[in-house]
């Protein structure tokens, strides 16, 4: 069955010319090389930056966490002007 393909592709004359395909494969194949260098750059490039993101959002983070109080509650007595303490008679 495969031997009689090949034998009528062997007799048929080719449909187009052939002189430039190898020359035309190697650019395809530049083309989609560089594509996927051009990839991998932008997908290195998104993981610094999310990186830089992570470690500056942790950082502020950390700047911007409470002094040191013994009880962060919003139910808390202690913390001033908070809503607890604003609705009775005794304010600090």
């Amino acid at each position: 069955m495969i031997e009689q393909d090949i034998r009528d592709l062997e007799r048929r004359v080719p449909d187009r010319r052939l002189d430039g395909l190898e020359a035309d494969i190697w650019a395809r194949l530049a083309v989609q090389e560089q594509a996927r260098r051009r990839s991998v750059r932008l997908l290195a490039l998104q993981v610094v930056l999310l990186g830089v993101a992570l470690g500056a959002s942790t950082l502020a983070g950390y700047r911007a966490r409470p002094s040191n109080s013994p009880e962060l509650s919003v139910f808390s007595t202690r913390m001033p002007l908070n809503a607890s303490t604003l609705l009775t008679e005794d304010r600090p």
